[in-house]
C-alpha cells in the first residue's frame, strides 16, 4: 500500500489540494492501486502546492505543483509514481 501526503491547511485547499486527493483517490480506485490518503500540513513552500508526497522505501518522494489533471500522468497505472517523472521534486 502506498502512502500519499497531501496538505489540508487552507492555503494549500485555496491551491487546489483539495481537488488532487479526491482526484487520486479516484484514479487509485478506478485503477485498483491500494493506497492510504492522508491530509497534513504543508511545508510552506506554497509555490509548490498543491505539492504530493509519496512514501516509498527510500523515503518520501515529492511532486509538485500537481493538478487534478496531472494526476493519471503522475501515477500512470502505479503507486509510487517513478523518480524520473517531470512533476519529481525529489
Amino acid at each position: 500500500m502506498a502512502r500519499i501526503y497531501i496538505p489540508a491547511d487552507s492555503a494549500c485547499r485555496s491551491l487546489g489540494a483539495d481537488e488532487v486527493a479526491l482526484a487520486i483517490a479516484d484514479y487509485a480506485a478506478d485503477n485498483q492501486i491500494d493506497i492510504e490518503l492522508i491530509r497534513n500540513g504543508s511545508r510552506g513552500l506554497y509555490w509548490l502546492e498543491p505539492m504530493v508526497e509519496v512514501e516509498t522505501d527510500e523515503g518520501r518522494m515529492a511532486f509538485g505543483p500537481v493538478t487534478p489533471e496531472q494526476v493519471e500522468a503522475l501515477f500512470a497505472g502505479k503507486a509510487p509514481p517513478a523518480r524520473d517523472n517531470p512533476l519529481c521534486l525529489g
